[in-house]
């Protein structure tokens, strides 16, 4: 797998530029709020959003725009606000090993912190006319809390399907990064997002984000893409204690009968508070073919991407965009 410090090569410069306006954009007047966002932006992301701004801008020789440099700090500033936000929805307590800005604060300060990081990306992007990566982003923001009310209804439920499945993690997940991919290339569109190089980019990070979230419901599970116990420094099944039905398991429960489909539901129940449910579902998936359906759907999605950047000539830029899609589906955590 490629290693992240050569994807990051060919936009070296104008990353090192995006994380310069990253620290002066978070630097508050509020003494409360310096500890904080200097901790939330530092502590460990790999910022790969703003990244592939920055890569699909330099595929169309733009990636020094200023444009864009504020495009990919809205672009990480949103994707921090809702890490934040969701860790309070999910009641998430660890990430990585760290505590969670959500249980280091009380939940009404991690809503304003979250809040305070969208509003200070959406400040410079308008004051750097970045309005293309406002539209971009504040229609992924629409598509993510869709998709997070519908995961709720469906979680309630339990009556996930493969279709719904997709649809919620093209709305929740997807939507920003096809967004990132966007913002990367609107400066050199005239923010027309209807200009074929805009939308063959939104369409290239939507399948990178399908990709992404399959992996992540893969390693929730704690399995890699060959079926393998993997370590990923996150506490595991946490989908499923939140009665959350990802593809792994809704691939497992396809053709069972009535009886079979009622036991695995009642476990789902319990999950929350059961970890013998938790294991036995976690055992379920592992015997089936949830697994290897799953990165079978990954693998469809990863490729259609790359079909998108054959269209453009080989350069140091596409490798590493290939390199980026490459590094979606085989990472650890």
């Amino acid at each position: 797998m490629a290693q992240l410090d050569d994807i990051i090569a060919p936009v070296r410069s104008e990353f090192a530029a995006f994380r310069r306006l990253l620290d002066e954009v978070t630097l508050s007047e509020q003494p409360f709020m310096r500890p904080i966002t200097r901790d939330i932006l530092r502590s460990g992301g790999k910022q790969m959003r703003p990244l592939l701004t920055l890569l699909t801008a330099a595929l169309h020789d733009n990636a020094s725009d200023p444009r864009v440099q504020a495009g990919a700090v809205l672009i990480e500033m949103i994707h921090w606000s809702t890490l934040v936000h969701d860790d309070v929805i999910d009641e998430a307590y660890v990430r990585r090993g760290q505590w969670t800005p959500g249980t280091l604060l009380r939940s009404k300060s991690a809503i304003l912190v979250g809040d305070y990081l969208f509003s200070k990306g959406l400040a410079q992007a308008s004051r750097a006319g970045s309005f293309g990566a406002m539209r971009s982003a504040t229609r992924a923001i629409e598509l993510i809390v869709d998709g997070e009310l519908m995961q709720m209804e469906h979680a309630r439920r339990m009556d996930n399907n493969e279709a719904v499945y997709t649809d919620i993690i093209r709305h929740k997940t997807a939507a920003l990064i096809a967004s990132a991919a966007e913002c990367g290339v609107l400066p050199s569109c005239g923010d027309d997002s209807t200009a074929p190089a805009a939308q063959k980019m939104y369409r290239f990070g939507e399948l990178l984000g399908l990709a992404f979230q399959i992996k992540d419901d893969l390693l929730d599970f704690g399995f890699s893409e060959d079926g393998e116990p993997v370590k990923t420094g996150k506490a595991l099944c946490n989908d499923l204690k939140e009665r959350k039905m990802t593809l792994p398991l809704i691939h497992a429960m396809e053709g069972l009968s009535f009886l079979e489909r009622r036991t695995v539901l009642r476990h789902l129940r319990r999950a929350a508070d059961d970890v013998r449910s938790v294991e036995w579902l976690r055992d379920f998936v592992a015997r089936g073919t949830g697994i290897a359906y799953s990165v079978a759907r990954m693998e469809a999605y990863h490729q259609e991407a790359l079909s998108l950047l054959s269209e453009y000539p080989a350069s140091a830029v596409r490798g590493a965009l290939e390199a980026f899609a490459a590094y979606v589906v085989g990472r650890r955590m």
